[in-house]
């Protein structure tokens, strides 16, 4: 089936990954810098919470209305759009004026997010067969996964932050440019079939697995978040491990995590032992890393937070999947052609838990007793995807 296929569509998953990839770069240098960031804006803690997550709150308001905006501008220009509106977020981050223009720049991140994360993802699944999208949605996801470790890696190694907000934000921009002139929106001959969003919505929201779904992912990214927003600065302040080694070590939790999302799910397939291997893997982060974060011991940081990583990273992909199987359950209102409108529903709420879970949740607990307390917590939020996971109603795979 990939014979029908144009070779030009690995080129487009490419784009599509390094344009999601320098998005998330850029963006994830803030966690490292976070003591830096704090005196250039003389800010509170609190405020740079809320602006490194602010991205996530604004992407889930806009990315069903995102969604509608490639039906008139189609899924080429409006994704563009989006990554262009993210570039110019990341110049004017370079402005040191305070805690305005820091969220004001943080803000234009979060519109054009809201446009590029339903559109990419569509873009991908209509330049590949069917036989090949699970792997091509794998590759492409990995691009966020990537670019956020990447950020908190080279984020010490910036020639400063106004000019190396100037050189990311125009990566960004020179990716998008790339991918304006390269991609189109569908293969030749080939029309974008209609999606009813609305229709799909509707259903989605009298779907139990569906919300069963969405409050998990709202419970793994609100967990996640947290804990690799304030690692680099905890593993400072409390064990006096450089800013620099300390976002080394959170970035392992996405670098594992990369590896994780390619086999675990694959290994719960071939099982068929979906819901086992969910609450597994949720659950054995908090099991390995609350161990690990309490030695304080930097080799064990390092191999510790990889493994644990590497659990976590599994769980979020089998989840993601569960609007695709809907449909053959045939108690669940979600058909065939509502699985876009499920989707939309999910990555709202998945948003919706990265802007929430380190301001509002886990930020103030910290603040109150601590980073062990507060670690905790998030750990025990990531976990409940896992068990909420127990709930699905899914098809066997021998349906």
């Amino acid at each position: 089936m990939s014979g029908e296929y144009p070779r030009k569509r690995w080129t487009i998953l490419g784009l599509a990954w390094a344009v999601f990839f320098s998005v998330a770069m850029a963006w994830y240098v803030m966690p490292t810098l976070q003591p830096n960031i704090l005196e250039l804006y003389g800010i509170t803690r609190s405020q740079f919470q809320l602006a490194l997550t602010v991205p996530f709150g604004v992407a889930a308001v806009l990315c069903i209305p995102g969604g509608m905006v490639a039906d008139r501008l189609g899924i080429r220009r409006a994704a563009s759009l989006g990554m262009t509106i993210s570039g110019i977020g990341f110049l004017l981050r370079s402005q040191t004026g305070g805690f305005p223009i820091l969220m004001g720049s943080m803000l234009l991140v979060g519109v054009g997010l809201g446009i590029v994360m339903p559109n990419l993802p569509k873009l991908v699944s209509v330049w590949f067969p069917p036989d090949e999208t699970g792997l091509a949605t794998g590759i492409y996801n990995t691009g966020l996964m990537g670019g956020i470790s990447t950020g908190m890696v080279i984020a010490p190694f910036l020639p400063g932050w106004e000019l190396g907000n100037l050189i990311l934000g125009a990566i960004v921009i020179l990716f998008t440019a790339a991918f304006f002139v390269v991609v189109r929106d569908s293969p030749p001959g080939q029309e974008l079939p209609p999606t009813p969003l609305i229709e799909g919505l509707q259903r989605a929201v009298r779907s139990k697995n569906t919300w069963v779904a969405a409050f998990a992912v709202f419970a793994g990214l609100a967990g996640m978040v947290a804990i690799q927003g304030e690692l680099p600065v905890a593993l400072f302040e409390t064990y006096g491990i450089e800013p620099a080694t300390g976002g080394q070590i959170a970035s392992l939790i996405t670098y594992g995590g990369i590896l994780g999302s390619l086999t675990i799910p694959t290994i719960a397939t071939k099982l068929d032992r979906r819901k086992t291997v969910l609450v597994t893997a949720a659950v054995g982060f908090g099991v390995v890393e609350f161990p690990v974060w309490l030695t304080g011991n930097t080799s064990i940081l390092f191999v510790g937070t990889a493994v644990a990583g590497y659990l976590a990273g599994g769980a979020l992909p089998i989840i993601m999947e569960v609007p695709t199987w809907l449909p053959r359950v045939a108690s669940d209102p979600v058909g065939a052609q509502h699985v876009g409108g499920a989707s939309g529903l999910m990555t709202a709420m998945m948003n919706l838990g990265g802007f929430i879970g380190l301001p509002f949740i886990v930020g103030p607990v910290i603040d109150m007793q601590g980073y062990t307390i507060g670690f905790l917590v998030a750990m025990v939020i990531f976990s409940f995807q896992g068990i909420l996971g127990i709930f699905f109603t899914l098809p066997e795979l021998t349906d």
